[in-house]
């Protein structure tokens, strides 16, 4: 009987044994299994670093050569501008020359004459003639500074030109090269009964790794991919800083043409003439005042825009 009961337990315990071999068997080929496909995911990982550090080396020896080659082209330009600047420069000290003899032959003209004496009369008259010279050179000024200005932004449109055939070259270069390309990272897939903890981990750290050679790629590219952007930002910002330069030189100008009376007067009380000193005093402190307001204000603006700005190119940038 015991005989008899012991004959089907044997058999069970056979049959977990052979069971528990073949486990093992399986197991150990499930393992070889990972660890040739480990193996080979990591020569993939090392081929795809190669070409790209590769891509990479050649890129910048790429983008190295092509900038000194058009800094020589934009040096050209900005040569052609110093000599249009030499011109307009010269323009301007001739008109600003006949504008002077002009005024000095005015000014003969009243203290030239018989018996010419210092009187209120005179005094209005120079007031007058000051003025109107003072607005005479202010206009030649701003005249010579829109065309200086003009023939500034025409050479950075031009230059610009340069830079983004640059970039275009640039960024073709690099897609040649793969470097625009979405890299795919480099997976474990399941074998037998799925992925292992060190398969999973394996997995996300790709995942993170394709991710940033993205970035790094678009950090090396953005120079290129941006340059026209940013460049068309920075020709606005050179108009707005050319008008906001003249908006306060107005202002002053101004100022200063109302002050040109009160140095009149200070002129004819000197002459003994009948002059409330204290009413005058207090009307010139006013328009410094006045003036200093002028500065205060537009310092403030600027400010305003740089802090504006700096953010702006940072989100340029960054694309």
């Amino acid at each position: 009987m015991t005989r008899i009961l012991c004959l089907p337990i044997l058999t069970i315990v056979l049959a977990l044994l052979g069971s528990s071999a073949a486990m093992a068997a399986d197991s150990k080929e499930l393992k070889k299994q990972r660890q040739a496909a480990q193996k080979e995911r990591q020569l993939e990982k090392n081929e795809r670093s190669k070409e790209i550090n590769d891509a990479s080396r050649a890129f910048r020896e790429f983008t190295r050569d092509l900038k000194v080659e058009y800094r020589e082209r934009v040096k050209d330009l900005d040569t052609d501008f110093e000599l249009r600047r030499i011109d307009l420069k010269a323009d301007h000290d001739a008109r600003v020359a006949g504008a002077q003899a002009e005024y000095q032959k005015k000014l003969s003209g009243l203290f030239m004459q018989p018996n010419a004496e210092f009187d209120e009369q005179t005094v209005e008259k120079l007031q007058t003639e000051g003025r109107a010279f003072a607005d005479e050179m202010f206009a030649l000024e701003k005249q010579s500074a829109e065309e200086l200005q003009g023939a500034l932004m025409a050479n950075e449109v031009d230059k610009s030109k340069e830079w983004s055939e640059m970039d275009e070259l640039a960024l073709q270069e690099a897609a040649s090269l793969g470097l625009t390309d979405d890299y795919q990272p480099i997976l474990a897939t399941p074998i037998g009964d799925g992925l292992t903890k060190s398969e999973q981990s394996w997995n996300e750290r790709e995942k993170k790794e394709v991710a940033k050679l993205a970035e790094r790629n678009r950090k090396t590219l953005s120079e290129f991919r941006n340059g026209g952007e940013l460049r068309d930002w920075q020709l606005e910002n050179m108009k707005e800083d050319f008008k906001l330069t003249w908006d306060e030189k107005a202002e002053l100008h101004a100022l200063n043409s109302e002050q040109l009376f009160y140095n009149a007067l200070f002129m004819q009380a000197a002459q003994g003439g009948q002059v409330d000193q204290q009413k005058l005093m207090a009307e010139m402190a006013e328009i410094n005042e006045k003036k200093k307001l002028v500065n205060i204000k537009y310092r403030k603006e600027r400010d305003k825009e740089r802090v504006r700005r700096r953010e702006e190119k940072k989100a340029i940038s960054k694309k």
